[in-house]
């Protein structure tokens, strides 16, 4: 008898120790707390993206978490990207909403963007991004093309963001006469600056132009002479695309791969090395949020566009920019004298 005993034991054992997995997975976020760190300053698009999220993800995740978001502004974002990539907790107890523009500063700024973007395990995309110039309209600017007789001065918070790289690009590619003011800590401050008269405007998402100044829109107030991306914005229908400002096909060229992280646009990503089956359920977690009801409700509320994309997605559109040829880069890096 010792023999069947034995083997049923052994089966038993086997059987709990398959199942206990899982219900550790189940149980693991059971009365914990994740930081949701945002990497540019309180009251930009990414700061109100975050929010929206961290309301809804922890009803998916099994066990339920809260929720706390936390800013770590800085460098154009990478103080908080290289936190999270150097030294998050690996266990899932840390996402962040990282610059869109990641895998495109790897490749141009390697001494100062110290990470591999293909090491982080990327969530999924809430929106991808949709971007507009603004300008006051008392500088008289109109169109796009008046960009190129009309000084303006554009404020930005660092040379790796898109508010100061696309005015500077369009300077020597398009003839534009941009001037860019930088130290500005994010969007909020630059948009003080507008109204102070300091500075003329600056890039912008349009989900937050729409939403967060929607009344510099009613009151004309601002202009919007371009939008950024690599397609037009259904909403946007008659104004150019900035690639299109360019006088040369190569510096289309430039501008469109400039414009390749619109895809990333505002995504959610965990640090590397967190374990596999934790990514799992962040992914599972993010794709319900994505589809819930109450989500999507308060998100039209908010006017905040919602065109989600999955972390095999945003895997595929990190790969195919760093695949990007480095004599590709050289004269975009010839332009913004990048080391």
């Amino acid at each position: 008898m010792a023999t069947p005993i034995r083997t049923c034991t052994l089966a038993l054992l086997l059987a709990t120790g398959a199942a206990l997995p899982a219900a550790a997975q189940d149980n693991f976020y059971h009365q914990k707390t994740v930081k949701f760190v945002v990497t540019y300053a309180p009251g930009g698009s990414y700061d109100i993206y975050a929010r929206l999220v961290s309301a809804h993800l922890g009803r998916h995740i099994p066990g339920n978490p809260s929720f706390n978001v936390q800013h770590m502004p800085g460098a154009g974002g990478l103080n908080g990207t290289m936190h999270l990539y150097a030294n998050a907790a690996r266990d899932g107890t840390e996402i962040a909403i990282l610059p869109r523009d990641i895998a495109i500063n790897q490749m141009l700024r390697p001494q100062q963007a110290r990470y591999d973007a293909r090491r982080f395990n990327w969530i999924g995309t809430i929106s991808s991004y949709a971007g507009v110039m603004f300008v006051a309209s008392r500088t008289g600017v109109t169109t796009a093309a008046d960009l190129r007789r009309i000084p303006v001065v554009a404020g930005s918070w660092g040379p790796t963001t898109e508010t100061y790289i696309t005015p500077v690009l369009l300077n020597a590619l398009a003839g534009t006469k941009f001037k860019v003011v930088t130290g500005y800590r994010g969007g909020p401050e630059v948009d003080l600056a507008v109204e102070r008269g300091e500075v003329d405007g600056r890039m912008s998402s349009w989900t937050l132009l729409k939403t967060q100044r929607a009344q510099w829109l009613k009151d004309k107030f601002v202009v919007m002479p371009f939008q950024s991306g690599i397609k037009s914005h259904p909403e946007l229908k008659g104004i150019p695309l900035v690639s299109e400002l360019a006088t040369t096909d190569e510096g289309r060229r430039i501008l469109e791969f400039q414009n390749s992280d619109a895809g990333i646009g505002w995504s959610v990503v965990a640090p590397p090395d967190v374990p596999a089956t934790r990514v799992a359920v962040l992914r599972a977690a993010f794709d319900k949020t994505m589809s819930d009801p109450e989500f999507l409700a308060e998100a039209k509320k908010r006017g905040y566009e919602i065109n989600p994309g999955t972390g095999r997605d945003l895997e595929a559109i990190v790969s195919r920019t760093l695949a990007t040829p480095p004599e590709a880069l050289a004269r975009l890096k010839q332009i913004l004298a990048t080391p």
